[in-house]
């Protein structure tokens, strides 16, 4: 049984009844490459000029023969050999052809065909990727983005979110700041620069209202950010992020650590502990073992963690007093005590060691930090939302046109998730 005109057009998911397909479907070389192609004619009662309005005077005169990319049910590239009607105005000598809405006026590719490029720009896949997967090239794949890019509108300045998050990637060349709203995770907008001065010029085309229903402000200890929070959003309180805290810390352990290893002989047994199981240091306390001992594979013998940590730190009191620090400023972090977090950085004194850097990096933002225990609201959505940027621009090899890259960042993150919520 031949393939109706209805199966041909549910295959190539067309609605437009006015296409008739007339011919049987042929193989055929187009731009060097053998494509499937199929033979239609389109075709449309028309009473009515469409420069002039007048009607009785239309006469039909032909066809104009189109070649359309039509989606593909296979990796062959597909065409419709689309004749269209073409129409002559007596009245006016206009001369017009017959429209569908399967496909653009002065356009080559089949609206199902910009859909599916359009979702498949939405996932990590390169523009010629898309293009080859098409049979279009990589500058139309942007175009069709350009084109959604145009159905959104800006992002409305007379409101903000009560809480927001700050932080910076690297776009294309220089650092980018971005901003997004801590309860639906939303971005509000992405700047070329991290400029003070240009970040300020951003927020000042808010009006004061607006500016002042900010409640808290998330961040990283960027001290630029950290002094501009406050003439921007006078209401608003820093809360900066934990993560960030406890890998400060983290740091400066590991710097303590490595600097007491190098005074060491190295095949002390201390040494081969600290250089080998480096991470119990940095576990919280209440996960070491402290009772039922193991066979330790660094020291070839059985022992339990605490011991073996408990013998290192004795080698330095300064590697001792950082370990102690650090191991209040986790618990204090999990269990949220601000009076045992204010205590650590007020008690902490200079042991002339990396820890020292750290310690006075919080007591100077000592109020934004105790506000990372008082709120619950942190980066961490923001960083997972640079991860994805991240991946995007590894999987394109990099951007030079930073305005591309924003485009594909929204419609990945922000226009593909927005539609997916409205239903």
């Amino acid at each position: 049984m031949p393939l109706t005109n209805k199966s041909i057009r549910n295959a190539l998911e067309m609605k437009d009844k006015n296409i008739v397909f007339t011919d049987d479907s042929a193989f055929m070389n187009i731009h060097g490459t053998i494509s499937l192609v199929y033979f239609a004619k389109l075709t449309k009662e028309v009473d009515r000029c469409i420069n002039c309005g007048l009607t009785g005077h239309i006469i039909k005169d032909g066809f104009n023969k189109n070649m359309i990319i039509a989606p593909s049910l296979s990796l062959r590239p597909t065409f419709i050999q689309l004749y269209r009607q073409k129409y002559v105005c007596k009245s006016c000598g206009s001369i017009f052809v017959a429209k569908t809405n399967y496909v653009w006026d002065c356009c080559q590719i089949a609206q199902p065909v910009r859909q599916m490029i359009l979702s498949e720009a939405a996932y990590n896949t390169s523009l010629k990727d898309i293009g080859r997967r098409f049979n279009v090239s990589d500058k139309t794949v942007q175009r069709v983005i350009d084109e959604e890019a145009k159905l959104h509108k800006n992002r409305c300045t007379d409101s903000l979110p009560k809480h927001m998050a700050f932080d910076e990637f690297m776009a294309t060349d220089k650092l980018s700041f971005i901003w997004l709203n801590s309860n639906n995770h939303r971005i509000g907008d992405i700047l070329p620069r991290r400029t003070s001065y240009q970040i300020k010029k951003y927020f000042e085309n808010f009006s004061l209202k607006a500016r002042g229903q900010v409640q808290t402000v998330s961040l990283d200890l960027n001290a630029g950010y950290i002094n501009l929070v406050p003439k921007l959003f006078p209401k608003a309180r820093i809360v900066v992020d934990r993560f960030h805290i406890v890998q400060m810390a983290n740091r400066s352990l590991n710097s303590s650590r490595i600097k007491v290893m190098k005074t060491m002989p190295k095949r002390s047994k201390e040494y081969l502990f600290m250089k080998r199981d480096w991470k119990k240091f940095l576990e919280s306390f209440d996960s070491i073992e402290k009772i039922r001992p193991k066979y330790q594979y660094s020291v070839n013998y059985y022992e339990t963690d605490l011991n073996l940590i408990t013998k290192c730190l004795d080698l330095d009191e300064g590697f001792a007093k950082s370990y102690e620090a650090y191991q209040n400023i986790l618990k204090a972090i999990e269990t949220s005590n601000i009076a045992l977090m204010n205590d650590t950085i007020l008690d902490y004194h200079p042991l002339r060691n990396p820890m020292d850097t750290t310690m006075k990096s919080l007591r100077k933002y000592r109020k934004q930090v105790l506000n990372a225990l008082h709120f619950d609201y942190s980066n961490g959505f923001l960083e997972g939302t640079i991860g994805k940027i991240k991946k995007i621009k590894n999987g394109a090899y990099g951007y030079r046109n930073w305005s591309n890259f924003i485009k594909r960042i929204n419609l990945q993150i922000f226009w593909l998730r927005a539609s997916s919520s409205a239903k």
